[in-house]
């Protein structure tokens, strides 16, 4: 093949072991005995998704030629050049472990939360282990079967949040409150801290109505109300942010009139129109806006 990346296996005592070429090498992996594998990403001005992984032996024969309808990237070998992997980018996702004696797929690991990630084998009480790398830090561990061996500390607090959140979607308000708010402390994720602070806001809010109903306006019910509103206000960027603190403040500027306290009120009021103007969204309604206009 003309025009492709040459890959040139050098011995110890600086004696070409062998040499052969691939199109585009992206990747590059040699074991102690001399297997080389490497992830061929193609042509540059091909626009297909796609690449190959090869394995090559010590003897210059190929173990390993495996092509993607995906486009890949990193990929490893074991030291005794036993086993290599890669992984593929969208729309695939996956790790692939190769059994190079055979030729073999051994197995396919799909990776829906990592693209392509970068990949290292080791042992585990003496057992062949891949490790899936997320920024460079081990992420989970596969054995040559594709079960989960190992798991960061970051992918276990995954867990506990996915598990988390599924059960306060079948718990009541209190105890959905208490899931939510673990899962809350435990996500690193902004955009996913932003959901679970949309759900407790939720939560909080459609208990205030509950303990309203049941016992009126009590100092439970006020607090709900006001950490309903601090979650809201914590997601305000979102439409459904500034909805709902424009419903809380409605509900309390209600409450002090009926105390009546209209300056507190007049605030309230006045704070939904703030955010009105600010997002440019209709907020307001036209209850709100003749009692603005009566307390001003």
């Amino acid at each position: 093949m003309n025009g492709g990346t040459p890959i040139i296996v050098i011995t110890g005592d600086r004696e070409v072991q062998h040499a052969f070429t691939v199109t585009r090498a992206q990747d590059v992996v040699v074991a102690d005995t001399g297997h080389v594998g490497v992830t061929d990403i193609g042509e540059a001005d091909d626009q297909d998704l796609g690449g190959t992984f090869d394995v090559v032996a010590p003897d210059g024969q190929p173990r390993i030629e495996h092509e993607f309808d995906a486009n890949i990237w990193e990929c490893a070998i074991t030291e005794d050049g036993q086993y290599a992997s890669t992984a593929t980018h969208n729309p695939d996702r996956s790790v692939y472990i190769f059994d190079v004696g055979s030729g073999e797929l051994a197995t396919k690991f799909d990776t829906p939360d990592l693209n392509s990630p970068a990949q290292e084998f080791g042992e585990i009480d003496g057992e062949i282990v891949l490790y899936l790398l997320d920024e460079d830090e081990r992420y989970r561990g596969i054995d040559l079967d594709g079960n989960t061996v190992w798991k960061s500390q970051s992918l276990k607090n995954q867990d506990r949040i996915n598990e988390l959140l599924d059960s306060s979607d079948e718990a009541d308000l209190e105890e959905a409150i208490e899931l939510l708010e673990e899962a809350y402390e435990l996500v690193d994720d902004q955009n996913r801290k932003k959901s679970i602070a949309n759900k407790l806001a939720d939560a909080h809010w459609d208990l205030s109505k509950e303990i309203r109903k049941e016992d009126g306006d009590t100092d439970a019910w006020w607090s709900h109300l006001n950490q309903a509103k601090q979650y809201y206000y914590e997601i305000v960027s979102w439409h459904d942010g500034r909805k709902g603190v424009a419903k809380v403040e409605r509900k309390q500027a209600k409450y002090h009139l009926k105390e009546g306290d209209e300056e507190t009120a007049l605030q309230l009021l006045q704070s939904i129109s703030a955010l009105e103007e600010e997002y440019d969204v209709q907020l307001l309604t036209d209850a709100d806006k003749d009692k603005i206009e009566r307390l001003s």
